[in-house]
């Protein structure tokens, strides 16, 4: 091989110190395979493997004596790797040789008139020097003549051509409203010239930078043309550039599709639909990055929220996937951005949550306020790309997670009534329950979203972990106080005010009624428990508070009502059968002020109930045998239990309501 320059001595000298290398590695894999075999007990065996070995290291020096010594000693794999590094070497030269000669007919090409250069021999030369690519990847002097093919020879000649087809561009107003073409003649034109330059964009050889697909960027030019006339200075609003963008997209991205497709050239229609836009948006590109290097806040903000909105526009309304403009945002200015957004939102959080008073509405409120910052965050969450991920989370802990953390402080802290009657402050606990469950919903809402499912994968990936939502941890929050937090606080100022209210019912002690009772009529001194007990279920369920919670916490009410008739009345006074009745109707009456719906009980009424059979005993003749002292001491009641149909009271608590009666406190007369 003759050697035309000392970057290609110095490329040769390269590849042989590979070579070098990678036979000394190859040397090192024998003597361990070698050292290996000297543990083997077969002393004939490790002989012969370390005289092959020695063979090898010693005199496969070239591609010729590599193929001897399979010859000799078969289609070993050392020798198999040793063979293609040599024949990968000898393409390299011959392609190293077929460059220098195609090196000179580029120089030749680079100092004549591009209307000499043939379209032909453009093409044949950039095949020939596409196919030296094989073993020069590395080389310098290589990347040189692809450069040199390209800037020299390709792009002066696609240049002129490009200029001729601009101003011919220009002059037939194609995106106006105007182009009316007289004949097919004219669509023809357009069509075969810019087919013409994308066959050129194709020959390009380096893989240095990106191509110019040079019949896009001369369609794109009359918008260049009329953005620059248009927007000669930095006086119009950031907004007028992209509505600009919009209005010339909507008018001509379809016309462009109509005129430019050319199957049969490779201009397919989506392949003229995404390089139309990409090309008509490199002078808004050029526009944002010069407008980036500002520091006035209120620019950088107004510039990002166009670039977000017109990002998600161009895939939503022009099906656009190529490079939008969110790439150019430099980190620094993302920060900025972000900076601004959580100040915004926490500021019209304040706004939500300066009254205390407010309560009753600042969950709503609350609410619209999530729904707008999520409304107007979700063109930022369609944007693609790995840079932004990071955002898109900080996005959520700073921002909404902040958002829903701060809002739930607020309503614990809050005291919205200077009025601390119990019952007031009994309603105020209504409120923050109903207000944490409110925003709770929406954060379960929320959670299901396609960003936040999305954001919860990738911090699981991340972390190895297993949330069910990023949003897991303040969601939990609201459901503590829900389920226990303030659940149990009402049942607790519940029982207080109900528990004031009986005082004198406690008191009254006469449960042995002369005369009928009214069947349906509670006691007089229970009536305002009952109105009580009324008013605050009727406030609790006007609330939006989940219906298990609230069926919770008046289950827990009734339990309170058993225990305060079981063991503040029932067990501490005398009663006859009117007496019996009357409490039965008191019962029901409080019971039902409840308002629970049909069918919902509880084991502690059933015990009431049941109690309340064993003390009718008295009063039955049938049953003078369960009231007997030795029937009562025995302490078996299998039998009335098969009378009165008792099937949860302990024998026990049999016991004890039978004493009762034996001892006189459920009496026969008044």
């Amino acid at each position: 091989m003759e050697l035309g320059s000392f970057d290609d001595l110095l490329n040769v000298d390269n590849k042989i110190n590979q070579i070098n290398v990678e036979r000394e590695a190859l040397a090192a894999q024998l003597n361990a395979v070698r050292e290996e075999m000297e543990q083997s007990p077969r002393k004939e065996q490790r002989s012969q493997f370390d005289a092959i070995a020695e063979d090898i290291v010693q005199n496969g020096n070239s591609l010729q004596d590599v193929i001897n010594l399979k010859t000799k000693y078969g289609d070993l794999q050392v020798l198999n790797n040793l063979q293609k590094l040599y024949e990968d070497q000898e393409r390299a030269d011959e392609s190293l040789e077929r460059l220098q000669s195609l090196e000179v007919e580029i120089d030749e090409l680079s100092g004549i008139d591009t209307s000499q250069i043939s379209l032909e021999k453009l093409s044949s030369l950039s095949t020939q020097l596409m196919d030296t690519k094989l073993g020069t990847t590395d080389s310098e002097y290589a990347k040189s003549v692809y450069s040199r093919f390209d800037k020299n020879v390709l792009e002066r000649k696609a240049q002129d051509l490009a200029n001729d087809f601009s101003a011919f561009l220009l002059e037939c107003k194609w995106d106006t409203s105007l182009f009316v073409p007289i004949s097919g003649q004219t669509i023809t034109n357009l069509k075969g010239r810019s087919a013409q330059l994308y066959k050129l964009s194709q020959l390009y050889t380096s893989y240095e930078t990106a191509p110019v697909l040079w019949n896009f960027k001369c369609i794109a030019n009359n918008f260049n043309v009329r953005f620059t006339y248009h927007f000669h200075d930095a006086s119009f609003k950031i907004e007028t550039y992209f509505q600009f963008l919009h209005n010339y997209l909507s008018e001509n991205m379809h016309k462009c599709i109509s005129i430019f497709h050319d199957e049969s050239n490779g201009l397919t229609k989506p392949v003229v639909h995404e390089q139309f836009v990409n090309y008509v948006l490199q002078p808004i590109r050029e526009r944002i990055n010069s407008t980036l290097y500002h520091n006035d806040q209120a620019t950088l903000i107004t510039l990002i929220s166009q670039i977000i909105s017109t990002d998600m526009e161009l895939s939503k309304s022009f099906h656009y996937n190529g490079m939008g403009f969110a790439s150019l945002v430099p980190p620094r200015v993302w920060d900025k951005w972000l900076k601004y957004e959580v100040q915004v939102a926490m500021g019209q959080l304040h706004k939500v949550v300066a009254n205390p008073t407010n309560l009753a509405k600042s969950a709503f409120d609350f609410v619209k306020l999530l729904n707008k910052i999520y409304d107007y965050l979700v063109p930022f969450y369609s944007l693609e790309g790995e840079s932004l991920q990071s955002y898109k989370l900080l996005t959520c802990s700073e921002i909404f997670i902040q958002l829903l953390s701060s809002y739930l402080d607020y309503v614990l802290k809050a005291d919205l009534t200077a009025d601390k009657r119990p019952e007031q402050q009994l309603y105020q606990a209504f409120l923050k329950l109903q207000s944490v469950n409110v925003v709770s919903q929406r954060i379960s809402e929320l959670s299901f979203e396609y960003i936040f499912v999305h954001l919860t994968d990738v911090v699981n990936e991340k972390e190895n972990k297993n949330y069910d939502t990023v949003l897991q941890s303040v969601q939990q929050n609201y459901q503590k106080i829900i389920e226990n937090g303030n659940q149990g606080s009402v049942v607790h100022r519940i029982q207080k005010l109900l528990k004031e209210s009986l005082k004198n019912y406690f008191k009254s002690g006469n449960w042995c009624i002369q005369g009928q009772t009214s069947h349906d009529t509670p006691s007089s001194e229970l009536v305002n428990s009952i109105k009580l007990m009324n008013r605050i279920m009727s406030r609790l369920d006007s609330m939006i508070i989940p219906l298990e919670v609230k069926l919770d916490i008046k289950c827990d009410l009734l339990k309170v009502i058993v225990n305060y008739f079981t063991e503040s009345i029932l067990r501490l006074n005398k009663f006859n059968r009117e007496g019996l009745k009357q409490f039965q109707i008191d019962f029901d009456s409080l019971k039902d002020s409840l308002n629970l719906p049909e069918g919902v009980s509880s084991s502690e009424v059933v015990v009431l109930s049941e109690i309340l059979k064993v003390l009718h005993l008295r009063y039955d003749d049938d049953a003078e045998m369960f009231i007997d002292s030795f029937y009562i001491s025995q302490g078996d009641y299998s039998k009335l239990r098969l009378h009165c149909n008792i099937k949860v009271l302990k024998d026990s608590e049999i016991q004890d309501a039978l004493y009762r009666i034996a001892y006189g406190n459920i009496i026969l007369g008044d």
